[in-house]
């Protein structure tokens, strides 16, 4: 029981939030994300952007989904700490992208789900903006045990929003992209308290980065920053295609990742992430394992998530 109050606090510190609901909703959402330092705010390839950033689905241009799980410190043996997510993007033409994303994260004392609906057009050729609407729900059940004191479950619903921006510049040398992204978060700062009380107000979040793609010589590296509330957070990751080849006559690749970061103020917390992709056939399989280094005596978290373009 001890080892798992532990974990959930540090989980909501790295998470960037104060701790009421909201909190793991920050976490990482997929594999290839936690590889890239913990935000895809300069991304504009994958579904589960939508979570870092809406403006990044406005450059798909096709069906894409995408699902994801996590294990949480799986040495825990008390609870089973993780979360699940599920996202899809879909082309409309010249009206834009419409995507649509669910975060669930459970654990004996928490619950947490999160509905997204997310639009993202390009307005220009270098500049795409995005918008989304989340509806936020949270639940803990009656306290147990021989000495809780009897008191009623609780649980809420909420709304908040996000808006987001990126921008591209191409061939800044030749076959060398840069994108930057911009990102704010639950900017209307929704309280989710049943009494709406200031103290259950969700953190104003903003994130930006950076990230340079080589086409020539199959590489990304990214870099981004994180405010939420009084929490800072800086994350870098980069992402290699080692093997191209065929299977069955099909293009097939193996991405290897690996990145980090942590918590800058008000405390510091780090953390490590490795990983790998496989793509063929439209399906990419992507994994990757985070250490939190602050942890020392718990083992760290998985993470495993399928995406698939038609």
């Amino acid at each position: 029981m001890k080892h798992r109050i532990v974990v959930l606090v540090f989980v909501l510190l790295v998470a960037g939030s104060k701790s009421h609901a909201g909190g793991f909703s920050k976490l990482p959402i997929s594999a290839r994300t936690v590889t890239l330092g913990g935000s895809l705010v300069s991304f504009a390839d994958d579904p589960n952007v939508l979570f870092s950033n809406p403006a990044g689905i406005a450059s798909l241009n096709s069906l894409t989904i995408a699902t994801s799980y996590t294990q949480l410190f799986s040495g825990i043996t008390d609870d089973q700490v993780g979360y699940v997510s599920g996202s899809a993007v879909a082309n409309l033409g010249l009206v834009g992208n419409l995507g649509i994303g669910l975060k669930s994260f459970s654990s004996n004392a928490w619950k947490e789900n999160e509905l997204v609906g997310t639009y993202g057009q390009e307005l220009f050729e270098f500049l795409s903006v995005g918008g989304s609407v989340k509806l936020l729900h949270w639940s803990t059940p009656p306290p147990t045990g021989r000495h809780a004191v009897p008191e009623e479950g609780m649980s809420n619903v909420t709304l908040s929003f996000d808006v987001g921006a990126q921008s591209l510049i191409r061939d800044i040398v030749p076959e060398n992209d840069v994108r930057f992204g911009i990102f704010f978060g639950d900017v209307t700062q929704p309280s989710i308290a049943r009494n709406g009380s200031d103290d259950g107000k969700l953190d104003f979040k903003m994130a930006a980065g950076a990230t340079y793609v080589s086409r020539v010589y199959d590489y990304a590296v990214t870099l981004h920053y994180t405010v939420a509330g009084d929490v800072k957070r800086i994350g870098i990751g980069t992402e290699i295609v080692a093997v191209k080849s065929a299977a069955f006559g099909e293009p097939f690749q193996v991405i290897v990742r690996f990145g980090g970061g942590g918590v800058q103020s008000p405390a510091r917390q780090g953390d490590v992430s490795g990983g790998f992709g496989l793509m063929t056939s439209g399906f990419i399989l992507d994994y990757a394992f985070a250490h939190q280094t602050e942890l020392l005596y718990l083992s760290g978290t998985h993470h495993v998530s399928l995406r698939y373009s038609f």
